[in-house]
C-alpha cells in the first residue's frame, strides 16, 4: 500500500471515528432535551390548566371548569388529548391509586407508555381547591411525532458524518497526492536512476518541507558521487597504463634474456648465407650450384626473418584485448620461441595436449597469455642450472577458485620443471612486485607479478604445488566461459 494511501485512510479512519463518536453523543443529547422539552410543555399546560381549573371551580362553578378542560382538549395540537378525572375511583387504568395518592405535593407526573398502536406520553396534573383534591388532569400525546423528530436527528447526523468524511478523504488524498505522492515519485525515479549509475539530472521540489531537504541531500550526493567516480576513473586508467608498462617493461626483460639464444640462433644461417655468398661472388660454380646455393641462402633468410619477427612481436606493446585464441598454437609458438634461450641451458622444452579432441580455444588477449607462458617457462628454465626438461601440459579440468563456493570447468595450463623447488618462507611472497631470490641481473621479481595480474585480468587463479628437490608445478587456470 502506497503511503498516501496509508496516510488517507489513517487520516479518514480518524476523522469518521471522532465524528461517529461526537454524533452519538450529540444525538442522545438532543433527543433527551427534546423529550425534556416536550415534557416540559406537558408540565407547564397543565399547570396552566389546573391553576384555570381551581380558579373557576372556587368561584363556585364547576361547570365552568369543566368547559375549560374540553376547550383545552379541542385547541390542543400534535394528537394531545386533555382529560378531567375525579379524586375519587379511578375512571382509566392509565393512572394507578398509588400514583394519585402520592401526588401530595401537587407536582405534575410525566409518564410513557408502551401499547401496541404506539407508545404514549401521560401527564398528571393534580388539581387542588383549597387543600383538597378535586381531581387529575391528564395530558396524553402519542410519540410519533417526536420518534420521527428523533429519525430526522439521526439521519442528519449520519448525513453530516458521511460528508465530512468524504470531503477529509478527497482532502487527505488530493493533499496527500500534491505534497507527498509527487515528491516521492520524483525522489523514487531519481534514487532508480542512481541505481542504474544515471547521476545526471537534479530533483527539483517547490515545497520547502523535509521531502525537499532529502531531495536538496540527495541532489549533493549525486555531486559527490560523480566526482569520485570521475576520479576513480582517472586512477583506474593511470593503474591500467602502469600495469601495461609494467607488463611492457617485464616483456622486454624477458627479450633481453632471450637475446644470447637468438643470437646463437641467427648465428648459425649467418654463416651459411654468408658462405653462400662468397662462393657465388666468387665466380667459381657453376649455374646450377649458383641456383642451389640461393635456394640456401633463401631458406636461411625466412628463417632469420621467421625468428626476428617472434622477437618483434614478442616484444611489441599491444593494447590487451580478447579474441577467440587457440591455446595449443599459442603454446607451440611460445615453445619455438624459447627453445633457442632453453637449449643454450641445456632444457627441454616438452608440450603435451590432453584435450581429449575438445576444442581449446578461448576468447584471451592473446599477448597476456604468451607473456604468462613465457615467464613461466623461462622461471622454469632457470630453475634448472644443470639441465632437464620442462613438461607444458594443456587441457580441461574442474576446480574450486579461491573464495569461491562450487567448482567450475576451466582450461588448465600447467607448467612443470624438475629442478630444487621453492622454499616454504619464499612461497607467501613470490607474486609480489620485485621480490626475487634471484641473483643481481637474473631477474626483477617483476615475472610472476605480472603474470598474476594478467590470470586476474581473464577471470582465473594460479596455483602452485612445490617439491624440494623434486620441482615445482605452477597451474593457470582460465574459464571456459569468458567474463
Amino acid at each position: 500500500m502506497k503511503l498516501v494511501h496509508k496516510l488517507t485512510l489513517a487520516l479518514a479512519g480518524g476523522m469518521f471515528t471522532v465524528l461517529v463518536v461526537n454524533g452519538y453523543f450529540r444525538v442522545q443529547r438532543e433527543v433527551k432535551t427534546l423529550h425534556a422539552d416536550r415534557a416540559q410543555d406537558h408540565a407547564v399546560l397543565g399547570r396552566t390548566l389546573a391553576t384555570a381549573v381551581a380558579a373557576t371551580w372556587r368561584s363556585g362553578n364547576p361547570t365552568e371548569a369543566m368547559r375549560v378542560i374540553d376547550e383545552a382538549d379541542v385547541r390542543a395540537r400534535n394528537g394531545t388529548r386533555v382529560r378531567w378525572m375525579d379524586g375519587g375511583p379511578l375512571q382509566t387504568p392509565n393512572v394507578e391509586a398509588a400514583t394519585l395518592g402520592a401526588m401530595v405535593s401537587g407536582e405534575a407526573i410525566t409518564r410513557v407508555v408502551p401499547r401496541r398502536s404506539g407508545d404514549m406520553r401521560f401527564t398528571d396534573v393534580p388539581v387542588d381547591v383549597n387543600g383538597e383534591r378535586i381531581g387529575v388532569i391528564e395530558l396524553s400525546e402519542p410519540l410519533a411525532s417526536e420518534q420521527r423528530a428523533v429519525r430526522s436527528i439521526v439521519v442528519d447526523t449520519v448525513g453530516m458524518t458521511l460528508a465530512l468524511t468524504v470531503v477529509s478523504v478527497v482532502l487527505s488524498m488530493a493533499l496527500g497526492v500534491w505534497l507527498v505522492g509527487r515528491p516521492i515519485d520524483a525522489l523514487s525515479n531519481k534514487a532508480r536512476r542512481i541505481g542504474q549509475g544515471d547521476l545526471s539530472g537534479l530533483v527539483h521540489l517547490e515545497s520547502n518541507d523535509e521531502l525537499a531537504l532529502l531531495a536538496g541531500e540527495m541532489n549533493a550526493m549525486c555531486g559527490h558521487l560523480q566526482e569520485t567516480n570521475d576520479r576513480l576513473s582517472r586512477e583506474t586508467a593511470a593503474r591500467i597504463q602502469a600495469l601495461e608498462q609494467l607488463r611492457h617493461a617485464d616483456r622486454l626483460t624477458t627479450v633481453g634474456k632471450l637475446a644470447s639464444g637468438v643470437a646463437h640462433e641467427l648465428g648459425t644461417p649467418l654463416n651459411v648465407v654468408s658462405a653462400r655468398a662468397s662462393m657465388i661472388a666468387s665466380g667459381e660454380t657453376s649455374e646450377a650450384e649458383a641456383r642451389e646455393y640461393a635456394k640456401v641462402i633463401a631458406d636461411a633468410s625466412r628463417r632469420m626473418t621467421n625468428i626476428i619477427k617472434q622477437l618483434l612481436t614478442f616484444a611489441r606493446r599491444n593494447p590487451a584485448t580478447k579474441a577467440p585464441c587457440d591455446l595449443d598454437k599459442t603454446a607451440r609458438d611460445t615453445l619455438d620461441l624459447l627453445r633457442p634461450l632453453a637449449a643454450k641451458k641445456r632444457v627441454e622444452l616438452r608440450l603435451q595436449s590432453d584435450a581429449g579432441g575438445t576444442s581449446l580455444t578461448l576468447s584471451v588477449d592473446a599477448g597476456g597469455v604468451q607473456q604468462v607462458l613465457t615467464n613461466l617457462i623461462v622461471n622454469a628454465v632457470q630453475a634448472m642450472p644443470q639441465g632437464g626438461a620442462v613438461d607444458v601440459d594443456l587441457g580441461h579440468a574442474r576446480a574450486q577458485a579461491p573464495g569461491a563456493q562450487t567448482s567450475a570447468s576451466y582450461v588448465c595450463i600447467r607448467v612443470r620443471d624438475h629442478g630444487d623447488g621453492i622454499a616454504e618462507d619464499h612461497l607467501a611472497h613470490i607474486f609480489e612486485p620485485f621480490y626475487t631470490t634471484k641473483d643481481v641481473g637474473e631477474g626483477t621479481g617483476l615475472g610472476l607479478s605480472v603474470t598474476h595480474g594478467i590470470i586476474q585480468d581473464h577471470g582465473g587463479f594460479i596455483d602452485v604445488a612445490t617439491t624440494a628437490g623434486q620441482g615445482t608445478t605452477f597451474s593457470v587456470y582460465l574459464p571456459e566461459v569468458d567474463t
